[in-house]
């Protein structure tokens, strides 16, 4: 609605009314005596004409501004959040919860609240403002409550909503919830940073019912054939004080382990163990479920899934020492530490003799890597070493080499095909050299110890120094992990390339440590909290990853999970290389996820240095397989398979009670109300929302706008016209 308008030159109106005037002296003037004569009608024309032109012209040299005042009345706006999650479908004693909120749901939208005498405001003069929420808020719509969602984040609805309706005429905020949140902040906190009052309406039972749920399950997710793994579960319950329930660790239908539990004091968690055995290698989901006992008010949390990856044996490790010194005793204590490891040593003697067993009982061909440690030796067997290198190009089998002093690069010749370095002589011994983490290094799983990397780099930094060796040329491809710290470009050393670095050719996958007196790093960071077993950590990643074959792969693409709850998108995310195993952004990836039923395919989205992302909503509960297939230039880079689960939701029914506690702050900390269902309906508002009236400028500068000049142009052109037409001079 307008409210007023001004309009503002540079000089005072009552100048500008005076010139202007003067102005239209000086055109009747003009007009008042002509050759040839002119008729009244055509002088009074005429002068008409020129004093609009010059009129028109003072007008617009003054600068003219046209400035509107609008009032604007804002209704009072109010928001409601309505609950979506699973929670909502707990069955009490009138009905799912869910039944409620539907019923106040409506009840909001058809503004059938505060209908009592002297009430307040009713809804035709509120602006109503619907949202659901579970995991996100997002506006509501009629059909959009499914209660589908295994989450709740309050803290961030609010959030949400309050930023959306910023700047509106916001007067209150109604959360319908039962208070239940398991992700995000304590909601508390959004709620003080609150401008409104938040108005609470419980939906919900808060008093404990009789229930029984399986709140965690926790057990190694590696393990090996024939071993056995315990599986740690942890059981609630109320109302069911002294009864006995069966507990079972099932892989499909095949159950692996199963006890009667006799359960404890009601709203007091306890520990039951399980053993199982797996019987052969693979990707399994092992369920734990828990007997639903009689009267319990749900069965949804009885159970839950577990993924276990089991591997054939113990990976075996045969190191090969060239020589007996402190180093070759560190390698020792290290094997110690790695029990998931069998270490086997064959330290050299004399030529084809070892201080530990013989080379035939060492068993070579039954090797899953083999560590070369300052080996081989001028004095190595020849016959043995052609032995190691036949397993390695057969098997696959990955070689981490330690390079010392004892290491003779001629008996190597003949394998150089194989080498993940080239010798062109003997290797010149450079002591007291430091190292650092290279620009590759500080990404990669071998030498990113920590995931923060900036307390990744403070491992890394001042180690005790090596002896490394000059000599040593890295082939095309290979990824330096290590790299000498030189702070100065003139003190670079010839012929030192890198102290670690990473290669891969042939599926095989080779680690290169160039330096000796690495026992230091150990020894001498004892009393260093923070790296105290940094070696034992650096070695123990150095060699999962020089077994895990899957990182051979092109395609680092997979589930970010290996479970995933229903009602979460599956999100899949990683790296596509070339083959010297470069990152590569060009490539068109697409992601395939299937089961006996469903299909779906999607193209990822580059991120940028190789990585690809992309998500899949709305899968059921089941075991899903994917394929994702990456092609560049019409060249097939290759494809990747695997495995993944979508289980039930629980997480909702962890906590089945309703949170009126939480309800109540909520409402008490921002100055609002806590209701029941009913009484929501007949009092709110309980008092009066304000309209808020709105003042709104706007300043239109005359001047600027080209119809003026066209109106000019057409004043002096028909006065121009009229004057040539009558023969005036």
């Amino acid at each position: 609605m307008l409210q007023d308008l001004i309009l503002k030159l540079a000089w005072p109106n009552w100048l500008f009314a005076l010139t202007a005037a003067a102005l239209v002296g000086i055109a009747y003037l003009f007009y008042f005596r002509t050759l040839p004569p002119l008729s009244p009608g055509r002088r009074a024309l005429s002068f008409t004409l020129r004093a609009l032109t010059l009129s028109a012209l003072l007008f617009l040299i003054l600068e003219p501004a046209l400035r509107l005042l609008f009032q604007q009345r804002e209704k009072p706006v109010v928001a409601a959040l309505l609950d979506n999650s699973a929670s909502m479908r707990i069955k009490e004693a009138y009905g799912e919860r869910g039944d409620s909120l539907r019923i106040l749901a409506r009840y909001l939208s058809e503004g059938r609240f505060g209908q009592r005498p002297g009430a307040g405001a009713r809804q035709d003069s509120l602006d109503l403002r619907l949202f659901s929420f579970d995991l996100a808020a997002r506006a509501w719509s009629g059909d959009s409550l499914r209660f589908e969602s295994d989450g709740s984040d309050l803290s961030r609805a609010i959030t949400t909503v309050l930023d959306s309706l910023s700047g509106k005429n916001l007067q209150a905020l109604v959360l319908v919830s039962d208070g239940i949140y398991n992700q995000g902040a304590n909601p508390l906190l959004a709620a003080q940073n609150s401008p409104v009052a938040v108005y609470t309406v419980l939906v919900g039972d808060s008093t404990a019912p009789k229930d029984l749920a399986v709140r965690r399950v926790e057990t190694n997710q590696i393990t090996y054939v024939d071993k056995k793994l315990p599986v740690e579960t942890v059981l609630w319950q109320n109302g069911f004080d002294g009864k006995t329930a069966l507990l079972t660790v099932s892989e499909g239908e095949r159950v692996l382990a199963q006890r009667t539990v006799t359960l404890g004091k009601s709203g007091f968690e306890q520990k039951e163990i399980l053993e199982i055995v797996a019987r052969q290698a693979g990707e399994f989901n092992f369920t734990v479920s828990v007997q639903a006992l009689e009267g319990e008010v749900t069965e949804r949390n009885n159970r839950q899934i577990v993924r276990v990856r089991v591997l054939k044996s113990k990976i075996k490790v045969l190191v090969m020492a060239g020589t007996a010194n402190f180093d070759r005793r560190t390698l020792s204590f290290v094997a110690d530490q790695l029990k998931d490891y069998q270490f086997t040593f064959l330290t050299e003697k004399s030529p084809g003799q070892y201080f530990e067993q013989s080379f035939r009982d060492a068993q070579p061909d039954s090797q899953d890597i083999f560590i070369f440690y300052g080996f081989p030796t001028r004095n190595s067997d020849l016959a043995q070493l052609r032995e190691l290198m036949k397993q390695v190009t057969n098997r696959r089998a990955p070689v981490w080499w330690f390079i010392n002093r004892d290491t003779d690069p001629a008996k190597l010749r003949e394998f150089e095909p194989l080498l993940p370095f080239q010798a062109a002589g003997p290797l010149a011994a450079l002591e007291n050299q430091f190292v650092r983490l290279s620009s590759g290094g500080r990404l990669h799983p071998v030498t990113r110890l920590d995931e923060n990397e900036t307390v990744n780099s403070q491992i890394w930094r001042e180690l005790p120094p090596l002896e490394v060796y000059r000599g040593l040329k890295m082939p095309a491809g290979s990824q330096v992990l290590l790299e000498p710290d030189v702070r100065q470009p003139e003190n670079l050393l010839p012929g030192l390339e890198a102290i670690c670095f990473a290669y891969r050719q042939q599926e095989i996958k080779y680690l290169v440590f160039n330096g000796a007196n690495f026992s230091n790093w150990h020894f001498q960071l004892q009393e260093d909290p923070a790296r105290d077993r940094f070696l034992v950590q650096f070695m123990e990643r150095a060699i999962r990853w020089l077994v895990n074959r899957d990182d051979i792969h092109q395609i680092q693409i997979a589930p970010l999970q290996q479970i995933y709850n229903v009602g979460e998108a599956a999100a899949f995310s990683g790296q596509v290389y070339d083959e010297f195993y470069q990152p590569i952004s060009d490539a068109r990836v697409v992601a395939t996820v299937s089961n006996e039923t469903l299909n779906y395919s999607d193209e990822m989205i580059a991120e940028g240095n190789g990585f690809y992302r992309q998500t899949f909503s709305g899968l059921p509960e089941g075991e899903f397989s994917y394929r994702i297939e990456a092609v560049r230039n019409d060249k097939t880079i290759g494809a990747r398979t695997g495995k993944f689960t979508v289980k039930p939701f629980f997480l909702e029914f962890q906590q089945i009670p309703a949170n009126a506690a939480l309800m109540r702050q909520l409402a008490r900390e921002t100055g609002g109300e806590a209701y029941a269902a009913g009484e929501f309906i007949r009092r709110f508002p309980e008092k009066k929302l304000e309209t808020r009236v709105q003042y709104t400028f706007s300043e239109y500068f005359l001047w600027n706008y080209w119809y003026w000049l066209a109106a000019l142009i057409v004043l002096l052109g028909t006065e121009w016209f009229l004057r040539k037409r009558w023969g005036l001079l």
